[in-house]
């Protein structure tokens, strides 16, 4: 049975495509440091603010990402706007997919191809992981 569309509101779609990354990324990161996942490369505590500050620039990034995403596919009809439980759950999961990403193939080991294929190696995987989570977990407009 086919459910009828609702369009959600600004805040139903931008509440949870801007919240939910930053806390899956302050979450992940905290669990590192907590777990020393990270070798204590700085320790606990500079580790842990250390992964903070660049969570935090990653999160902005990735937020501009899904929106611009977000608005290109409504835009070209592919995918309506994510909200309520299921914007919440793309919007936190995606990150957790892209740093498990990292988890597997580290973009610091491309520094030797020079800083365009670490930008690269750190871009693409957002990008893939959001077009990929956003087209098939989303939902088609009528």
């Amino acid at each position: 049975m086919t459910e009828r569309y609702v369009r959600p509101t600004v805040a139903g779609w931008l509440t949870p495509t801007l919240v939910a990354p930053w806390v899956s990324v302050y979450g992940a990161v905290t669990a590192l440091a907590a777990l020393g996942i990270d070798r204590g490369l700085f320790g606990k505590v500079l580790g842990w603010s250390v992964g903070m500050f660049v969570g935090s620039l990653w999160a902005v990034v990735f937020c501009a990402l899904l929106l611009v995403l977000d608005l290109t596919l409504l835009g070209i009809r592919v995918r309506t706007l994510p909200a309520g439980r299921r914007g919440w759950a793309l919007s936190f999961l995606s990150p957790l997919l892209v740093l498990a990403t990292y988890r597997v193939v580290p973009p610091y080991r491309f520094y030797t191809a020079g800083p365009w294929a670490v930008l690269a190696a750190v871009l693409v995987p957002m990008v893939l992981v959001a077009v990929g989570t956003r087209i098939v977990a989303g939902t088609k407009p009528i």
